[in-house]
């Protein structure tokens, strides 16, 4: 039988191979100020939790417990979770209401006469469309399942779980930044204001910048 600490042992190793992306990153950065390089990297290796208290707030609320490795990523990593999801709207303990209201006004403007489970956790949503939840069923792990625009009348099952989910999304990102480093990698940009600029030398200019380190 699993245990939290086989939960948190998961979530450790998460984070370390988050750490390990960001210490081997696809780009070099040019024209950018160190403070902003060094802001960048921070983010990309902050990770931070909710305490036990607001998580059982919530437990309390709803009627239902988390399954633990689930309870584990919101004490550890549900706040800030590096670059994991980049590119969604994403919250853990803090964004818990938040997240769900987006969830019924998304299904609500579809039209849909599905509704979002009354122990569901939204993990996600993603440009208005979609959105990824996962219920409050206890035990050690249970499924993320999908609503999108596309089908407003049902949900779908992504992952039988979420350590499953989550590696998925890890295992992505670590093929994308192979790919990226085996080619070269690209020159990164940050402006003091916000926003940046990537380059990507054309592959017959024999410019590589990962060779520039």
């Amino acid at each position: 039988m699993s245990s939290p600490g086989d939960a948190e042992s998961i979530v450790t190793a998460w984070k370390s191979r988050l750490v390990t992306l960001a210490d081997n990153p696809g780009y070099v950065f040019l024209d950018t100020p160190q403070e902003l390089i060094d802001s960048h990297r921070a983010r990309l290796t902050t990770f931070g939790g909710c305490g036990e208290s607001e998580l059982e707030a919530v437990e309390l609320r709803i009627g239902a417990r988390f399954p633990e490795i689930f309870r584990q990523y919101l004490l550890r990593m549900g706040e800030h979770c590096g670059d994991l999801f980049r590119g969604s709207d994403r919250a853990g303990i803090s964004g818990f209401d938040r997240l769900r209201e987006d969830a019924r006004e998304i299904v609500e403007d579809a039209g849909g006469a599905w509704r979002l489970p009354p122990d569901a956790a939204v993990i996600l949503t993603h440009q208005g469309y979609t959105f990824d939840y996962l219920r409050a069923t206890g035990g050690f792990d249970g499924p993320v399942l999908r609503w999108s625009d596309g089908k407003p009348d049902q949900d779908t099952q992504v992952s039988p779980t979420f350590t499953g989910y989550v590696d998925a999304q890890i295992r992505l990102m670590e093929h994308n930044n192979r790919g990226t480093r085996d080619s070269g990698g690209y020159y990164l940009t940050l402006y003091p204001g916000g926003g940046g600029r990537q380059v990507r030398p054309a592959r017959n200019s024999g410019d590589r910048p990962l060779g520039h380190r």
